[in-house]
């Protein structure tokens, strides 16, 4: 569940729990909805770091290049069309973050 929905859910099962007298449910809403913000403080300050130092995942940009072509080129000489499949899907994976990263950077 998204850092929203479990903040928004959060408050809505504390509001009902305070209204009904329900104290576990109350509980339960205040630990969802602290859960969810938390979720959503660690996305901002990791968005803030990303945006601070885009040359901070280069090297698992890379690995995830690396590891997606040996998977794919794995697949192909067993023939196992997932594991080819999957690996092509890493390696993708892998250079859209790079050209991601890089335009951030001011490379590209």
């Amino acid at each position: 569940m998204s850092n929203l929905y479990n903040q928004a859910a959060g408050a809505t099962k504390e509001a009902l729990g305070n209204v009904t007298g329900n104290k576990e449910l109350a509980d339960r809403g205040r630990k969802q909805w602290a859960e969810g913000k938390g979720e959503h403080e660690i996305q901002k300050d990791s968005a803030l770091r990303e945006e601070n130092n885009p040359n901070l995942h280069r090297t698992g940009d890379s690995m995830k290049q690396a590891g997606g072509a040996a998977k794919e080129k794995l697949g192909q000489a067993i023939g196992n069309e997932r594991m080819e499949s999957e690996g092509r899907a890493k390696r993708a994976e892998g250079v859209g973050s790079a050209q991601y990263h890089d335009k951030l950077a001011g490379n590209r």
